[in-house]
């Protein structure tokens, strides 16, 4: 998991803490559910050839009369620009008024040496209304920062897929259909949400009864435009609860990057 649509497919999942001050990358209390493992690849939309593959874990943490879920996941092969690569996302949610919102994340790109190439994290402050953009060079040296208003719900690329659970689980609420996206370029884009026809996917998992949405950048008068331009994206999760995740096609990152599908392997 964009006019650069870094928003149309950051793919996926991720981490940590109840607020900008407290944030910590200690080890949280024992989750009180165990822990959900899913494994996936990417191929390219055109020809279904591998393009890299992933493994994901979600835990469900109680605290201070809180729910909190922590979403890890981590990927080899290509990616965006990033050639031969592996990555680590973490991303950590509260949940509250029946959606997910994101309280840090993060996203570390790394060679196949293993030494960090960037870092992108975010920071969630719902006191003061501001959401912390960073990116990191190796070093830990700041190559980038910027201050984004929070407009309203809003979630970054890491945590897309997870975010979108509850959408899945409320399909007809109206509540459930646009947010805010905050982007790795970085840029906060408004997104609409569509709910297509059922389907059942045929996935190396099996047979699948399904619900698809589709997203759509609100892009004021040119939104027409771009829909025509853009290959539409769209996300599927299972059609009962717990609404997991089963597959994603869109553009990768952004105008140019590869045109993908991403799917689960394992339920």
């Amino acid at each position: 998991m964009p006019i650069s649509f870094r928003i149309l497919a950051a793919l996926i999942f991720f981490l940590c803490f109840n607020t900008i001050s407290v944030y910590s990358e200690e080890i949280l209390e024992k989750p009180i559910e165990e822990y959900k493992n899913i494994s996936g690849i990417y191929v390219y939309k055109e020809n279904s050839e591998p393009r890299s593959s992933f493994s994901s874990s979600i835990e469900k943490v109680f605290r201070d009369a809180k729910i909190f879920y922590k979403f890890y996941q981590k990927g080899n092969g290509d990616y965006d620009k990033y050639k031969t690569i592996t990555w680590e996302s973490a991303i950590e949610m509260e949940e509250k008024n029946k959606f997910l919102q994101v309280i840090y994340s993060r996203r570390t790109i790394k060679d196949k040496d293993g030494n960090i190439i960037i870092k992108h994290e975010k920071r969630f402050d719902y006191d003061k209304q501001k959401i912390y953009y960073t990116a990191s060079d190796r070093n830990g040296a700041i190559i980038k920062k910027e201050i984004f208003p929070i407009k309203g719900l809003t979630v970054d690329n890491e945590g897309l897929i997870s975010f979108m659970t509850t959408f899945a689980a409320h399909p007809n609420d109206k509540r459930y259909k646009s947010f805010y996206l905050i982007s790795n370029e970085p840029r906060l884009y408004r997104i609409n949400v569509k709910t297509m026809k059922p389907e059942v996917l045929e996935l190396n998992a099996g047979k699948i009864n399904a619900i698809k949405l589709r997203l759509i950048p609100d892009m004021g008068l040119l939104t027409s435009i771009s829909n025509a331009l853009i290959p539409p994206t769209f996300i599927w999760y299972t059609a009962q609860s717990p609404y997991t995740w089963l597959k994603y096609e869109g553009l990768e990152t952004g105008l140019g990057s590869a045109h993908i599908l991403a799917y689960i392997t394992n339920r």
